[in-house]
């Protein structure tokens, strides 16, 4: 639990301890031995630095969004991982265990985009308390994720379960857009799995 009180500031920890958490309740000795790993992680990058520049005001809050899809070698569930962008500041970011069980790589994605949509949305209202008016804009590198959003109704994902399907909605009424974004720059990655030092590095 220290782990994820310091991931609130470090992205580069929030898959680690989201998979540490797991274990909690019954560790056993590989959990400890990756428990070490995280500790010469930190010994190694004992800090991490968001900066935060001045610039503009942003017309939009940018939720990034990306799935590990059945990275779970366990239960075959999925990770949502995403980012909020406003501006050139990172505000938020997550890493998460999804929790259902996702029948094809389409479907976790777009369990992952109706992640990022709700955090958007309760951003937006956050900053909208504060006199401050944006849209929300959700990136994803999914077509199949993003075509979905823009139908209405199951269509032939029979499995995807009806509570997701508000999203839709907010895309109909235009209270939430989905664009494109490629692979490459898709900095949610990051927080969906483990990865290399060059490609955290690159990301964060």
């Amino acid at each position: 639990m220290r782990a994820k009180y310091l991931a609130q500031g470090r992205p580069d920890l929030d898959v680690a301890a989201k998979e540490l958490a797991r274990h909690m309740q019954a560790p056993n000795e590989a959990n400890f031995q990756s428990l070490k790993r995280l500790g010469r992680y930190l010994q190694g990058r004992p800090r991490a630095v968001l900066r935060y520049g001045v610039q503009k005001m942003p017309d939009y809050l940018d939720m990034v969004v990306d799935s590990d899809h059945a990275g779970c070698p366990i239960t075959r569930k999925s990770t949502t991982g995403f980012v909020a962008n406003f501006g050139d500041h990172v505000v938020k970011t997550g890493s998460a265990l999804q929790s259902t069980v996702s029948l094809n790589s389409g479907e976790s994605e777009y369990y992952a985009l109706v992640k990022g949509a709700a955090m958007g949305l309760a951003i937006q209202a956050l900053l909208r308390d504060w006199g401050i008016e944006v849209k929300v804009r959700i990136s994803s590198d999914s077509s199949a994720a993003r075509s979905f959003s823009n139908r209405r109704g199951l269509g032939k994902q029979r499995h995807v379960q009806t509570r997701f399907l508000w999203v839709q909605e907010r895309v109909a009424c235009k209270h939430i857009s989905i664009v494109c974004i490629h692979t490459d720059v898709n900095h949610a990655d990051v927080l969906t799995k483990a990865m290399s030092s060059v490609l955290q590095d690159k990301h964060l």
